[in-house]
This record gives C-alpha cells, structure tokens and sequence, in this order.
C-alpha cells in the first residue's frame, strides 16, 4: 500500500512554498518595473542605480529558470548515462535491493539508481519516463557498517523525495527561480530537508546512526551515547533573532537542527533500533523550532 506522502511532509513545507513563490515572483516584478520605467528613480537615487547590472544579471537568472531546469535536466540524464554506473539485480545487488524495498514499502515503482564519482552531491531527477536517482560516492565512508546506515538512510531519502515531488518539473522550477536570491532558496531547502529526513527515517529506521556518523565521525559512533546527545540538545541554549536570519541564507541545516524536527515528529529513538515507526501524522508534530 503506497504511503500517504502528506504525512511526511513538513508541516510548514506548504506556506514557505507559498511564501517564497510569492515574494520571488513581487521581488522581480518590482526590478524588472524599475529597470523598464523606473530611469529616474534610479537616477535620483544613487545607492539604487548602483545595483543596475547585478539587478539585470539577477532578472535574466530568474527569467531564464525554465530554460536553465531542462537543460539541467537533460545533462543529467547525459551524465549518468556516460558518467555513472547503473545499479541493478546483477549490479551490486544488494544496492538494489535496499532501494528496491523503500520503494515497495513507499507504494511505488523501483526507481533507477546509478552511483557516481563525478557529481558533487546525490540527487534525484525525473526525465521523460525516466526516474532517476544518482548516488554521489564521496558522500560515503568506506567503514562497513557506517557505509551501510548512511546508504540505507540516502536511498530512504530519495524515495522520500521522489513521493514528496521534489524530481518533478514544477518542483524544480520553482528551486531555479528562487536560486539566485539566497533569503529565498535558503528556506524552501530547509523544508526540503527535513521532509525528506522525515520521510527517511520512516522507511529506513537506522537514520539516528546514519545521523550521529555526520557528527562524530566514524570511529566514534559507536561509542557516542545518544541520550546524552538528546539531553546536550535539550539544554543548548535557543537561538538569537540574528542567527535566526543567518539560517535564512545558509544552504546546509546543522545537523542538531535536523536531529530536532525528527525527535519532534517521534521518527527517532535513543537506541537507535531497526524497528519501524508510525508516520508522523499519528504523532504530535509542534512544527518547526529554529533552535537546537
């Protein structure tokens, strides 16, 4: 039975799409206004006419956003077909068959899976009849166990995202909209984040040990207590309204920030068991706290 993705969702995912939608779309109306027939408040105000160019470069960035998502798109395609290897039932088999229990688990069909060493980053994307998820090799360790947690939770994450949308046209779309406004792209990534964290600590319950690896390191991961780390959160003290704003156009969510919303939606446990959680939804989720 496919799984319900609103129940992943982040609760504020749907308003800062909104928000950031609506604000991208007023902001460059209103330079692309001044550029047209604005001449003289631009000449009258210096500090204005000064940003001229980068507000021509910004607009043709913005404007251009179709154009850019196919042609990305495609070249993505391009790639793992000439940079990537396919993985499959005769093909690193045990890849594959991780992903292909997330995708029954998640209700839908097994996506395509590829491994690279020429991306910078996983990603996943969809093109023509193709659904495609390229693994980035350097994201991984080469510790056995740690290798298994963090590759488990990374396809768990990327058929969180596949069923949350994130590979389809319009939701990359509007991701190369707002990419050159840094206060917009900021937090619709945020969002992303942690809907797919949610959604990949539901299909993959080993996300607290995949977690903790990206904080101390492989050595110590097994070692590191995880009530003593829950408790370390607890008592961190909570954030200024000038960090607040500093985690408007920061790309990258500290990890005690993503360790938060999941410890909110109920998805993580302090043993760090392999038994599977209920969704989100059948739990009090608060929605989001920016401090950890």
């Amino acid at each position: 039975m496919r799984t319900n993705p609103a129940a992943f969702r982040h609760p504020l995912e749907k308003r800062t799409i909104w928000v950031v939608a609506t604000v991208g779309i007023a902001l460059s109306l209103t330079m692309l206004s001044l550029l047209l027939w604005g001449a003289d408040l631009l000449a009258s105000v210096p500090v204005l006419g000064a940003y001229v160019l980068e507000a021509k470069v910004l607009l043709v960035a913005v404007f251009t956003a179709p154009l850019l998502t196919t042609y990305a798109r495609r070249r993505r395609r391009m790639l793992v077909q000439a940079e990537s290897i396919r993985v499959s039932a005769a093909q690193l088999p045990e890849v594959h068959a991780k992903l292909a229990s997330h995708a029954e688990r998640a209700g839908i069909p097994v996506p395509e899976l590829y491994v690279s060493d020429v991306i910078d980053h996983t990603t996943t994307f969809t093109w023509q009849e193709h659904t495609c998820i390229v693994l980035c090799t350097k994201e991984f360790t080469d510790d056995s166990e740690a290798f298994d947690d963090a590759l488990d939770f990374a396809l768990a994450r990327e058929v969180g995202a596949i069923c949350l949308g994130y590979a389809a046209a319009g939701h990359e779309l509007l991701a190369s909209f707002v990419a050159p406004i840094p206060f917009l792209r900021a937090p619709l990534l945020h969002m992303r984040t942690y809907s797919c964290d949610r959604y990949g600590a539901f299909l993959a319950p080993c996300a607290l040990r995949a977690l903790l690896g990206q904080a101390s390191g492989e050595r110590l991961r097994s070692r590191v207590n995880p009530d003593a780390y829950f408790r370390q959160l607890d008592r961190a003290a909570r954030p200024g309204r000038l960090r607040s704003l500093l985690l408007l156009i920061r790309a990258e969510i500290p990890l005690a920030y993503r360790v938060r919303e999941l410890r909110r939606a109920g998805l993580l446990t302090a043993d760090g068991s392999d038994q599977p959680v209920a969704p989100p939804a059948d739990r009090r989720d608060r929605g989001l706290d920016l401090g950890p």
